[in-house]
């Protein structure tokens, strides 16, 4: 791909940019980051675009399939935390979500051989 622009497009997105040349995709996902965390600067939400572009393409590309394997093990130990974090404790009966007898609505046809 390539894309024509001008010197001054350049000029002012290297100047919102802290003097570096940013994709329009990065961009969007810098100023995205600044909307989200007030308190981080449009320098330090660049320095973490562009970590994160480095750990990507270090690993999602290079392996796929094991960026898969950590991305599940993420939403595992995240899914357990948020688990263990409850306070099931506090609880002091076990709590039934179905009834043990037979149920009532359930018609139970015989058969027509006898």
């Amino acid at each position: 791909m390539s894309e024509e622009c001008t010197r001054s497009y350049i000029d002012m997105i290297t100047t919102f940019f802290c003097g570096k040349w940013v994709c329009g995709l990065c961009s969007e996902a810098v100023k995205e980051h600044t909307r989200h965390d007030t308190t981080i600067t449009m320098e330090g939400a660049l320095e973490s675009h562009t970590a994160l572009c480095k750990k990507f393409n270090k690993t999602t590309r290079v392996n796929p399939t094991l960026s898969l394997a950590g991305a599940m093990r993420d939403i595992a130990r995240k899914s357990s935390q948020r688990r263990s974090s409850e306070d099931f404790r506090d609880r002091s009966k076990v709590e039934r979500t179905m009834s043990c007898g037979p149920r009532s609505d359930v018609k139970i046809r015989r058969s027509s051989i006898q």
